[in-house]
């Protein structure tokens, strides 16, 4: 399948995932939650984790992380056919060495993302200690952070994008 095809695909998924586990989760935001489920996936200590858990329907919180465990092979998908995109259409050998990076990086969020809901899921049901807490928000500060890097680059190649657009050639 061509590269664009794909990433049209993987935009529709994200999109539509990412839609279903927003209409979901929607109880989980609240005056003192406005992130939702990313409260939980940050939460560093048992009475911050108790408090969020004394607020929350437990099957509501349940029902959205085993949704987020699609919406990770949704946003995988996005992120590297979205680099795929740039590394077909690009020649700057930078630009396509930290684009074949960041692809492994796509796997890396994926990977602790999944190992995040994993150890969610045991905090629902009571198994958790001060250790694992601090290895679900820190798998989930790392994920965020490979986020926001292979953000940066997909907007500063769309920003290059451009720029070569209205230079004359």
């Amino acid at each position: 399948m061509e590269t664009k095809i794909k990433w049209r695909w993987s935009l529709l998924l994200v999109l539509l995932s990412g839609a279903i586990i927003q209409f979901q989760g929607r109880s989980l935001k609240t005056a003192l939650n406005p992130i939702g489920i990313v409260d939980l996936e940050l939460a560093d200590t048992a009475s911050e984790l108790n408090a969020l858990l004394a607020n929350w329907d437990k099957d509501v919180i349940r029902l959205n992380i085993w949704i987020d465990f699609l919406f990770i092979i949704a946003y995988t998908f996005f992120f590297i056919q979205s680099i795929r995109l740039i590394l077909a259409n690009h020649r700057f050998k930078w630009l396509q060495q930290l684009g074949k990076k960041l692809i492994v990086l796509a796997y890396v969020a994926a990977i602790l993302d999944v190992i995040e809901n994993m150890l969610m899921l045991a905090s629902i049901m009571g198994h958790y200690s001060a250790g694992s807490i601090i290895a679900t928000s820190s798998a989930a500060t790392l994920k965020f952070s490979i986020i926001a890097i292979i953000l940066i680059y997909l907007i500063g190649s769309l920003l290059l994008t451009l720029k070569s657009k209205e230079s004359p050639s």
